[in-house]
């Protein structure tokens, strides 16, 4: 369900503000349990306990599952939406789904079976491509859907979300979405026009977010 370490195209942590694995891990918290659900070799998993946080991963691919143990207190193999997920209710603070929605089958099922893994007020955090990007519009209004090896239009993406369906999903599954946040894409790089951008991208999530990232809690 996530990208293998040796996969063409792997991409590495990104540490740029307003990307989504700096949202990620700065929605996740400090120094809790934290439960990542695909976490390829460990490059989010590493900087959530370097905050201080004891994490859990779960990751399909055995490669990439045996890198991330450098990083994790224990590594769960297996398909997400088949597996028992580890942990017992009420056990994490937040569970990080990184860009892994769009690759499943039923998100709003596994969205559902998170849930109970959640401590009263822990979070669900969670990152997908926004397919009402402006970029994809533009392609649309001039008739062109064509799929990619990675980004907005990854060729192994089963769903596709914008800000409204995200949320829709997520209060589908009992949740009550507490942020939702917009990336910007990587190459605006200095600060200063980055946080112009993510200004822009948080007015406007709907055309200009790249990514939106979620952070949501089980309903009260």
């Amino acid at each position: 369900m996530s990208v293998a370490v040796d996969a063409p195209g792997y991409v590495p942590f990104n540490p740029l503000p307003w990307s989504a694995h700096s949202l990620l891990v700065q929605y996740a918290g400090r120094d809790g349990r934290v439960l990542e659900l695909g976490c390829s070799s460990g490059y989010v998993s590493e900087r959530l306990a370097a905050n201080g946080n004891a994490v859990v991963g779960v990751e399909f691919d055995p490669g990439a599952a045996e890198a991330a143990r450098a990083h994790c207190e224990r590594v769960e193999m297996g398909d997400l939406e088949a597996m028992e997920l580890p942990g017992a209710p009420g056990e994490y603070d937040a569970v990080v789904c990184g860009d892994i929605l769009e690759h499943l089958r039923d998100p709003r099922a596994l969205l559902a079976r998170v849930q109970p893994l959640l401590r009263p007020g822990g979070r669900l955090v969670a990152s997908t491509p926004n397919v009402a990007n402006w970029s994809i519009r533009l392609r649309l209004l001039f008739g062109s859907f064509r799929y990619a090896d990675r980004g907005l239009m990854d060729r192994t993406h089963t769903h596709f979300f914008t800000r409204a369906t995200l949320a829709e999903a997520l209060r589908d599954a009992g949740y009550e979405v507490e942020r939702m946040d917009a990336t910007i894409p990587s190459v605006v790089r200095a600060r200063p026009l980055r946080a112009a951008a993510h200004g822009l991208a948080l007015a406007f999530k709907g055309l200009l977010a790249h990514q939106l990232v979620a952070v949501a809690q089980p309903r009260r």
